[in-house]
């Protein structure tokens, strides 16, 4: 009689992550908006790698900031929701495509600036304080799991 190998068959990962959508009120540079964020917080946010994404034609890069709050724990990363810069990788022959070299990582929401994650399950982003006149209130957004941007923020964590 042969032995039967059997194996745990792992439950796909059918749960959800809470980002906050960040919206600026004016438009300023990147480094301005987290020299005023860095002024009011305990913590400090510091540039970390950007995240790529490679397409056909362009690869696309997202800047990213990380700071951890030694208070509650939390580790908070904001991401460029627009590209900041795309390189091209060979020319395009076509008329209609649907790569260009501008990339939004939430096409709904094109209108966020950046998209704050937390590297808690129960995120909670009011621990964050924004400058004023600056930023609306967050919006938070639920990423499902079978959306691009929520496997880019697992990776990259």
């Amino acid at each position: 009689m042969k032995i039967k190998k059997q194996f745990l068959k792992l439950e796909e990962d059918l749960s959800e992550i809470n980002v906050g959508l960040i919206r600026l009120i004016k438009s300023i540079p990147e480094h301005e908006f987290f020299f005023l964020l860095n002024k009011i917080n305990d913590f400090n946010f510091k540039r970390i790698d950007d995240i790529v994404i490679s397409g056909e034609y362009f690869d696309h890069f997202f800047s990213r900031y990380q700071a951890y709050d030694k208070f509650s724990k939390n580790c908070y990363s904001f991401i460029s929701n627009k590209s900041i810069r795309s390189e091209q990788k060979k020319a395009q022959n076509q008329l209609f495509l649907d790569e260009s070299n501008i990339k939004f990582l939430l096409n709904l929401h094109q209108d966020a600036d950046y998209i704050l994650t937390n590297s808690d399950m129960f995120a909670d982003f009011s621990l964050i304080l924004l400058p004023e006149n600056l930023v609306f209130q967050i919006q938070e957004y639920l990423l499902s799991s079978d959306e691009e941007l929520y496997q880019l923020i697992q990776y990259y964590e």
